[in-house]
């Protein structure tokens, strides 16, 4: 009875690898719009390094409670939509691959 024994456990594992899928699904939001809030963030950013040290910390607060405020986002719902799109790398890298083609975009057009 010991032959079968790896047997039957090696038809288990086979039944459960086939079983599970590699692939997470749609992300729980629309990525489009994050990638491009995420996009206008990353350009506030490079905006606020141009700005004097002396004021450069309640400038950035500034810009980026703006740019959220001007894509709908309060800074906790953002906080939200992150943890959640972060849960699986696809996802974030997704919206972030998107995000650099919207900032490359921009350069190539100004």
């Amino acid at each position: 009875m010991t032959p079968r024994l790896p047997a039957a456990l090696l038809l288990l594992l086979g039944l459960a690898a086939g079983c599970a899928s590699l692939d997470p699904g749609p992300p729980p939001v629309d990525t489009e719009p994050l990638a491009q809030l995420i996009a206008d963030l990353q350009l506030g950013q490079s905006l606020v390094n141009e700005i004097p040290i002396v004021v450069r910390d309640s400038m950035q607060r500034v810009y980026y409670e703006s740019i959220l405020a001007d894509h709908g986002y309060t800074r906790q719902s953002f906080d939200s939509v992150m943890w959640l799109v972060r849960q699986e790398p696809v996802w974030i890298d997704t919206v972030y691959a998107r995000a650099g083609e919207i900032i490359a975009r921009e350069m190539i057009e100004e």
